[in-house]
């Protein structure tokens, strides 16, 4: 069976070759057949790919220890939960695991344009072929899953036991998902661009394709910073680890994409914009595989040392020079007929939101390549830590939450002074009450926090006075609750009012890292069993210290009793661990989190000495937190009702949206 593991990935690299081949040639010649017959080798690479994909969990199921790749990542003693995460825990799995989605994805794309954008399908499926068949070449010459072992050991090394959470699964899948996706408006992109078709065709038909790779990645990050809040012990969700920003770049350029494609359909502005950032996107999430396989940066989210890096970046240098020669080919071509009529009108919101997300995008690509650069250039190590990215996307991101408010109010082509008085009155009125309020209750607040909250009330004004105005009008219309009109408000237009849902979770997440910076309180004591410390409004006792083993762990467990300090009232009871494994050099910690939408209190257990009967800890005392997860689920909420297929509406229904537009606001 693992040959037929190694011969599947060859096959399905020769198929990819003649997808790529075969449609460059049918795209040039204009014979339909050589591009059905693309279509039909990426069909075959999903196959072939697929029982690779196969092959390789069953021999994490049966504990094939032949298969050097399973040895290193998994154990007897492991569950088989993480014995089939296990699949993408290193490199190899993670390459293939790349190569199978995009090829399930491809088949989806061309059985989807079977029937339809056939000049475009010429170019399309040769790019998916091409990408295809560089993933599988590292996967044959460089990293193959398969590749067995001279001498079978009686068990595996094991999975890294920071990998033992519940995140392996959703976090890397969530994230494959949506680096992969963005390989499909690149490749729509690229046949645009090819065949000169540069409407709006290519980007319709990208649409949602792009809104659920944007949904994925988003989902990834945040599973990723609940991951590392919970297992890393160090009370913190984002370091401004080179991996962390390689997922947040993609997915700042995606959202500039999902922005500026609307003026490109209502105005045919910024199609220049558009073919940008759909490259630009693509190829950051390839750049973003490089960081994470190619060794070249330190950190707890990337892969060893690697000879595939500059595989990969000569990938990504050849991609962008093609794709820049073939905007500045069709630039003429691309400028847009329309005019922006006004600098206060909907349109220039939208292109000064594209500009702060590029360049936000930018300062982070910068503050992440800067230390490699260094080094190769000059031989110096330096260190571009978090007060550089906090100092410098910090500011752009609270004027980018101004503008989130800012935007729907405005009018397209240009707002008159009647539209920003009666638009405007209501946001700012609650904004400066909302300022007041805070001022009042805190006089010597930060001003960082405080103006976050400012925005975040201004903005939240915004979205709730957009759904009251929209189900006003159908209750004009249709006589409706207030409950029935915005529930259908809501499910007939969900690309406004999700995206609107999806702005009120970024405002709700703002606001829990804003308030957690600022607020955050730590204090470290060592205690002796019956001791007590006191940590914020809390009371902690030390109540007992353990040890435990098992057959790969050896454990030191502290439990302790937890109390209000004002009141002295029981809260119940905390546990942290330090655990050593068989195997593992550096030991891991098990943090106490106790949970509230107030605040959340963490116990980290850096050092015991149970034949003492004394420990040492970190005590967090971490405000708002709760809300930074609230408003990840709120954003995926909003972003599933944008990203699920629409209903087709009825006669009855499109008569009555035509009649709703003719009521005033």
């Amino acid at each position: 069976m693992i040959e037929l593991g190694r011969f599947a990935i060859l096959l399905a690299l020769g198929s990819a070759v003649w997808a790529a081949a075969a449609g460059l040639y049918g795209a040039r010649t204009r014979r339909e057949d050589a591009i059905r017959s693309a279509e039909d080798a990426v069909r075959a690479a999903a196959i072939t790919l697929t029982i690779a994909a196969v092959i390789l969990f069953r021999a994490f199921l049966t504990r094939d220890f032949s298969v050097a790749y399973v040895a290193n990542y998994s154990s007897r003693g492991l569950s088989v939960f993480y014995t089939l995460g296990a699949f993408w825990a290193g490199q190899p799995g993670s390459l293939l695991l790349w190569a199978w989605v995009l090829s399930l994805y491809s088949v989806a794309v061309v059985h989807q344009n079977r029937a339809r954008n056939r000049d475009l399908m010429a170019y399309v499926v040769p790019t998916l072929g091409g990408t295809i068949a560089l993933f599988a070449l590292l996967l044959v010459i460089m990293s193959n899953p398969f590749d067995r072992l001279a001498v079978v050991p009686a068990d595996g090394q094991g999975l890294n036991p920071l990998l033992q959470n519940y995140g392996q699964w959703f976090h890397p899948i969530a994230l494959y998902m949506g680096y992969v996706g963005f390989t499909i408006p690149f490749a729509f992109c690229i046949a645009a661009l090819a065949t000169g078709n540069l409407g709006d065709v290519w980007v319709r038909t990208v649409r949602k394709w792009t809104l659920w790779a944007w949904l994925f990645l988003a989902a990834g990050i945040i599973f990723g910073m609940r991951w590392a809040y919970v297992e890393l012990g160090w009370g913190g969700y984002w370091g401004w680890d080179p991996v962390e920003n390689a997922s947040l770049m993609p997915w700042l350029t995606g959202t500039a994409y999902l922005h500026s494609v609307m003026i490109q359909e209502k105005k045919g502005m910024l199609r220049v914009w558009n073919v940008f950032l759909a490259v630009a996107t693509f190829i950051l999430a390839l750049f973003g595989t490089f960081l994470t396989r190619s060794g070249v940066v330190s950190s707890v989210h990337a892969f060893a040392q690697s000879s595939i890096g500059p595989y990969l970046i000569a990938a990504i240098a050849v991609l962008g020079l093609l794709s820049g020669w073939l905007i500045a080919y069709r630039l003429p071509e691309l400028r847009s007929k329309g005019v922006m009529e006004s600098v206060v009108s909907r349109e220039a919101s939208f292109l000064l939101n594209n500009l702060l997300l590029v360049a936000i995008a930018f300062a982070i690509f910068w503050g992440t390549v800067f230390p490699l650069l260094a080094e190769a250039v000059r031989g110096v190590k330096v260190s571009v830590g978090p007060p550089f990215f906090e100092a410098v996307v910090g500011p752009m991101g609270v004027a980018l939450l101004g503008l989130i408010g800012f935007c729907p109010l405005l009018a397209w082509r240009k707002a008159s002074g009647r539209n920003l008085r009666r638009n405007f009155v209501f946001p700012l009125g609650v904004a400066l009450a909302t300022l007041a309020a805070l001022a009042a209750i805190s006089p010597t607040s930060r001003r960082g926090p405080l103006l976050v909250l400012t925005l975040s009330a201004f903005v939240a004004a915004t979205i709730v006075s957009e759904f009251y105005r929209g189900a006003r009008a159908r209750r004009r219309i249709r006589g409706e609750g207030w409950g029935t009109a915005v529930t259908r408000l809501t499910t007939r237009n969900p690309r406004r009012y999700g995206g609107y849902i999806i702005h009120l979770g970024v405002v709700v997440l703002l606001v829990g890292v804003a308030l957690h910076t600022a607020y955050k309180q730590e204090t470290r004591a060592s205690l002796k069993v019956g001791e007590k410390a006191r940590v914020g409004g809390y009371v902690l006792e030390l109540r007992d210290l353990r040890t435990a083993a098992s057959a790969t762990r050896l454990s030191t467990i502290a439990e302790m009793s937890l109390r209000r300090a004002s009141s002295g009232a029981s809260l119940g009871s905390m546990r942290a661990e330090r655990n050593s494994y068989e195997n593992q050099e550096q030991p891991t910690t098990e943090v106490g989190i106790r949970s509230t939408p107030v605040e959340d209190l963490y116990v980290i257990l850096e050092s015991a000495d149970p034949a003492k009967r004394v420990a040492s800890f970190a005590f967090l005392v971490n405000p708002a937190v709760f809300w930074i997860w609230f408003g990840g689920v709120i954003m995926m909420a909003g972003g599933l009702l944008v990203a699920w297929p629409e209903r087709k509406s009825s006669g009855k229904e499109v008569a009555d949206a035509a009649a709703r537009e003719r009521v005033p606001a």
